[in-house]
């Protein structure tokens, strides 16, 4: 098994977003300054999700190499620590929610047999993913995008999608069984209380029934990748690289850009973070400043 490496990251300028009110237009985002200290944080060069955790205000991770836990400081300076516990599983779906860790995808070179193989179907963690336990499908679903939704007196509803079938995959129990849902080709799921949102090359697609079937929206922008805080509010980068923002009941609003294709975009109360082709950004004033996440050397 791999062991957990530590670097150190420092600030530099450029990249990531804010709340709605902040948003008042669309204007181009500051370029990046120089860091002599230090360049882009290429260490985490295939990301697939960004995922603040609250319990610790760290910001998780999801490489293809394994997963890793960031510490960012006041000043921008920046540990990131991982692969977590060594494990070198290639998160390609991974969320959290109420303390529980959510993964799938394919295990690693050095990724123990009990993952599963080729895919691992879901897997959870309580303890930081430290260490995991199968739910179901092992072996035999890598979903590539995982939402879920707890709350009241259900059991956790989780929705994957399942990219080898282009469909999404429902559970009501926490992952313990699944039904098949729409099919549809998504790059990004989302969901949010009763709704279930879906970024495809058509708009951003809705759905009311849980899964089951889905309608663009006419009125929203066409996001590419779409993320959530919890409160029902919503933001996404378009495939303009622009960002879009929605509170509760309100309208979409757009701001300022991201550089070139994001891989990753969370929402952690005002701020937004993303990785993009600078790396690991996050901004605290919608887009008009940004902090550059870099490997100091």
């Amino acid at each position: 098994m791999r062991g957990t490496r530590i670097v150190a990251l420092a600030s530099g300028a450029a990249a990531i977003v804010a709340a709605t009110m902040l948003l008042t237009g669309c204007s181009p985002a500051a370029p990046p300054a120089t860091d002599p200290t230090g360049v882009p944080a290429t260490l985490f060069e295939h990301i697939h999700e960004l995922v603040p955790d609250p319990s610790d205000d760290t910001l998780l991770v999801a490489t293809h190499e394994g997963l890793y836990r960031l510490t960012i400081g006041l000043d921008g300076a920046t540990a990131a620590v991982g692969p977590i516990a060594g494990l070198d599983f290639d998160p390609m779906g991974f969320t959290l929610a109420d303390g529980i860790a959510y993964a799938s995808g394919h295990p690693g070179p050095t990724t123990p047999s009990s993952f599963g193989s080729p895919s691992l179907g879901l897997i959870t963690s309580t303890d930081g993913g430290k260490s995991w336990a199968n739910v179901s499908l092992t072996g035999q679903t890598d979903f590539h995008g995982l939402t879920v939704v707890t709350g009241g007196d259900r059991p956790p509803r989780v929705f994957g999608y399942d990219a080898s079938a282009g469909r999404v995959e429902r559970s009501l129990d926490g992952g313990m069984t699944w039904t098949s849902g729409a099919m549809l080709n998504a790059r990004d799921i989302l969901a949010v209380g009763d709704q279930l949102f879906a970024t495809t090359a058509e708009g951003l697609a809705t759905s009311n029934d849980g899964g089951a079937t889905f309608s663009v929206d006419p009125d929203a922008p066409s996001l590419y990748v779409i993320a959530g805080d919890g409160s029902g509010a919503l933001a996404g980068v378009d495939t303009t690289g622009t960002i879009w923002t929605r509170g509760v009941g309100q309208e979409w609003v757009h701001g300022h850009t991201v550089e070139g294709t994001p891989q990753a975009f969370a929402v952690d109360g005002a701020r937004l973070y993303v990785a993009d082709d600078r790396g690991i950004s996050y901004t605290d004033d919608a887009g008009a400043t940004w902090v550059v996440l870099k490997v100091r050397t």
